[in-house]
């Protein structure tokens, strides 16, 4: 799909009219998404984001349910429990708060910011003591009125609201998320923004393409938990990573200086580049080129901020760059639409994407000053939670490419799995052990392939279910002799209190398919639930999806009896002493 990156906003996003045409369309179009429930607490009328947030989760492939509050009853909606806000059970919720309706006489300046930040500070401890669901926050828009000398000005005091907002969110940064409003407006223009005839008719602030900016960066934080974050950035590299073609011009040709034009534009993309990297995005090269042209500029350029050490895959030859990109995605276990490609030939985009349609596509522009737009797509890669484990990703996938160069030396596979020196760790999570949580959490939003019911949660969530003495929360930690490929399998147990337990989630990285971990990790699990539990008879299900099909035979193979099927569903049921298991020579259980 091509990526409109370099248009800070599509206007057709951004009118009403358009806009609900597309959303009538998704709505009568027949496929199967998760539909999340997002409930809108706010002081003022938010309703007007209501279309908006609608086509931006659809185009997500979300199909929404969204609720509002009523009018400016925010603190009494979370303390009332026969609330709409509990009634809906959401699996979101958006807080957005107006100064003109939350602090008396606000535009009159005689209020104290001290005050008022302590008030805000005990109204979002009540939403967290209140709410379990991550929580979508928007700070407080600056006042349009003129600045005023001398004491304290309304703006400076917003400002100060907004930092105490700000830093409550960066403490609190497994549940809440903060919309800053300001930047949109500044993204926007004041003109587009405020709209004073409906804010003195209805308390309604804002016009259509701020509602729609809106949406947007709420649609981003939504869809995250969902998986749907990109995790890798696939890069041409003349004319992309810098100005010129290196075969041609050579490294003293090319443009790359960081301080004069158009290098600076290239040398700018590349330290965008190196800072998704950091943060856990994946890197890697598909150009037609010499490879060792291409890598020259990386070890010898002095003003080339990537090296060959930030790429996970480099494939620069001479093939059809749709074949290197599906040879890249198979080397990393990904899916396609895991990916972000950019290229600044219209004819590779065009025959990339006709090629792949699941892979998103990113045409760079021919005008270097206009690169910094290809950072509108930023929220492509938002990760709601980022784990220690993500920012070890590079080596993880650097460490795969050895196990598949080591396996291409054997001709038996139990060889090959019994050479890994396989070495796993069997966590069950207990109350106030904190430290794996976000990773589980993260684990249930983005694991597709084998991924046996394919139920999302969040922080709050998991932490619920290890609080809880109804639900074992399990995970696996693997290692090998390449490295540490960390927590990889996810078993959460729901227990009856008769003997009995649920499987309401068992899913497994892609990372370790193929390494008998899976069964193993199971009657692990199972062990320990009967041991300590006395669990005996487990029940299971399989909900098919796009996805998981590679994993619809696996509660069979383990010996379940399937006791209803229908369209691809599966429920089935084991006694734990029917089940007979032989732990493989090749794992080794360490103990804790």
């Amino acid at each position: 799909m091509r990526l409109a990156a370099f248009e800070g906003f599509p206007l057709e996003e951004q009118k009403r009219v358009s806009v609900q045409k597309a959303v009538n369309q998704w709505r009568r179009e027949d496929w199967s998404a998760p539909a999340p429930r997002v409930y809108c607490l706010s002081n003022y009328t938010l309703n007007g984001i209501e279309l908006f947030l609608s086509y931006h989760l659809l185009k997500q492939k979300l199909r929404p349910e969204i609720t509002f509050s009523d009018f400016n009853v925010v603190a009494q909606t979370l303390l009332d429990q026969t609330s709409s806000l509990h009634a809906s059970k959401p699996d979101f919720v958006v807080l957005s708060l107006d100064l003109r309706i939350l602090i008396k006489d606000f535009l009159a300046n005689g209020w104290d910011e001290a005050r008022e930040a302590e008030a805000l500070i005990q109204l979002l401890d009540l939403a967290r003591a209140r709410i379990k669901a991550p929580v979508i926050v928007t700070d407080f828009a600056l006042p349009l009125l003129p600045d005023t000398r001398g004491a304290p000005s309304l703006e400076a005091k917003v400002r100060a609201l907004n930092a105490a907002l700000a830093a409550y969110v960066r403490e609190h940064a497994s549940q809440f998320f903060l919309v800053e409003v300001n930047r949109l407006v500044a993204l926007l223009g004041v003109s587009e923004v405020h709209d004073s005839k409906l804010w003195h008719s209805s308390k309604a602030p804002y016009k259509s393409p701020m509602w729609s900016w809106l949406a947007r960066e709420m649609s981003t934080i939504i869809a995250a938990h969902y998986g749907r974050a990109k995790k890798c950035v696939i890069l041409d590299c003349d004319n992309t990573l810098w100005g010129g073609v290196i075969g041609e011009d050579g490294l003293d040709g090319i443009a790359l200086d960081a301080s004069k034009f158009p290098g600076v534009a290239y040398h700018q993309f590349q330290a965008y580049l190196l800072g998704l990297h950091a943060r856990g995005v994946l890197l890697a090269i598909c150009s037609k080129n010499n490879e060792a042209d291409a890598l020259e500029v990386f070890e010898r350029h002095p003003h080339s901020l990537l090296k060959k050490e930030h790429f996970v895959c480099i494939r620069a030859n001479w093939k059809d760059k749709a074949e290197n990109i599906a040879d890249i995605a198979k080397t990393l276990q990904l899916g396609l639409n895991n990916f972000v490609f950019i290229d600044d030939s219209s004819v590779e985009c065009a025959l990339v994407e006709q090629s792949l349609p699941e892979l998103d596509v990113i045409q760079a522009p021919s005008d270097p000053s206009q690169f910094e737009r290809i950072w509108q797509a930023e929220d492509l890669f938002f990760i709601p939670h980022r784990t220690a484990e993500d920012s070890a990703k590079l080596q993880q996938y650097r460490d795969n490419d050895n196990r598949a160069e080591s396996a291409a030396g054997f001709q038996d596979i139990a060889a090959f799995l019994q050479s890994l020196d396989t070495r796993v760790e069997l966590v069950l999570n207990r109350p106030g052990q904190a430290e794996h949580i976000a990773r589980i959490a993260q684990l249930t939003q983005k694991t597709n392939q084998f991924n046996l019911r394919t139920v999302r949660y969040s922080v709050q969530e998991i932490e619920a279910f290890v609080a809880s003495d109804q639900y074992l929360v399990f995970h696996m930690q693997v290692r090998d002799k390449f490295g540490e490929l960390g927590i990889t399998h996810v078993c959460i147990l729901h227990l009856d209190g008769e003997g009995g337990a649920f499987v309401d989630t068992f899913l497994m990285s892609c990372r370790v398919i193929k390494r008998e971990l899976e069964q193993f990790f199971f009657h692990a699990c199972a062990a320990q639930a009967r041991a300590d539990y006395g669990v005996h008879n487990v029940r299971a299900e399989f909900i098919p999806s796009s996805k998981n099909q590679l994993a619809a035979p696996f509660w069979a193979e383990l010996g379940f009896q399937i006791q209803q099927e229908a369209d691809g569903r599966q429920r089935c049921e084991a006694g734990l002493d029917a089940l007979s298991y032989a732990q493989p020579r090749h794992i080794q259980l360490i103990a804790k």
